[in-house]
């Protein structure tokens, strides 16, 4: 087989992969994702931890879910940081560390997607988690609201 035309299998699985995930057909997204995750592709690592994380086509492995969170990051995907970050503040799958997750919000607010910065937001105003900090809280949600403002 010519390596053109194994790319061109890799993108095609890697294509019908997502399209089934995005249409919640979690069985077909899972048998054409994990091939590709084990090749160490970054979006099926993190669609792969996301139906491990929530149960979705199979059954929770929220230890697993984060792994492959953990991989899709090393990468560098966006989502996968935000996941991590998740994981930690809610103590899935890891054991909850609020510390922790603050820095991989702060890792994924780094990519300018507006997710981890309202949450970094929220952390900060609702002062449960961590120290209360209003100026902290409302620099987070400019952040974010700069980010969602075409």
């Amino acid at each position: 087989m010519n390596n053109s035309n194994s790319t061109d299998i890799y993108n095609a699985d890697l294509t019908s992969g997502v399209t089934a995930f995005d249409t919640k057909n979690f069985t077909m997204a899972y048998q054409l994702l994990a091939p590709l995750a084990a090749q160490g592709n970054a979006e099926s690592q993190w669609r792969l931890g996301m139906m491990q994380m929530n149960g979705l086509g199979m059954v929770e492995n929220q230890p697993l879910g984060l792994e492959n969170f953990i991989k899709s990051a090393a990468q560098g995907h966006v989502f996968a940081h935000h996941m991590i970050g998740v994981a930690y503040m809610t103590g899935e799958g890891v054991e909850k560390d609020i510390t922790v997750a603050i820095e991989w919000f702060e890792k994924a607010a780094e990519f300018g997607i507006p997710g981890p910065m309202y949450t970094l937001g929220m952390l900060y105003e609702d002062g449960k988690e961590v120290e209360q900090d209003l100026e902290k809280a409302q620099l987070w949600y400019d952040k974010a609201a700069e980010v969602n403002t075409p």
